[in-house]
């Protein structure tokens, strides 16, 4: 992942995530009204539309609900061949992020996954997910 670049801006709002990667920890952000978890942040809950909510560590482990491998880069520079995958998380939302450290013939929808972090081109860390130690 170190040689994409594809521009994954820090704005008001993703600072915090940003910043938890940086840790090596996933957030999300979770409503204090309905409670539910969303992703991405926005700046009202996706479910129920209120303006009160809080970033939230989650469990960082899920299963993969769909991925695709991608063979022709989005943007110049960015390393071929990769996987995006749809991870759903049991606090209740999904996020598209790289699948690493699997081979080709474990790939299957419904492994279960744990986060990981790697860096960007830029520096920054951005969550990754791997196959739990028992899934491979």
């Amino acid at each position: 992942m170190a040689d994409a670049a594809f521009d994954f801006p820090v704005t008001t709002l993703s600072r915090p995530y940003w910043e938890a990667a940086a840790q090596g920890r996933l957030i999300a952000p979770r409503c204090n009204a309905c409670q539910r978890f969303f992703f991405a942040p926005e700046i009202a809950c996706t479910h129920c539309f209120s303006t009160n909510w809080s970033w939230v560590e989650t469990s960082g482990r899920g299963e993969v609900y769909s991925y695709t491998t991608v063979h022709r880069a989005p943007v110049p520079g960015m390393a071929t061949p990769y996987v995006l995958a749809a991870v759903e998380l049991p606090e209740g939302f999904a996020m598209f992020a790289h699948l690493v450290d699997c081979p080709p013939e474990a790939l299957t929808c419904g492994l279960p996954v744990e986060v990981d972090f790697r860096p960007l081109h830029d520096g920054r860390i951005a969550p990754v997910f791997k196959p739990r130690p028992s899934s491979v």
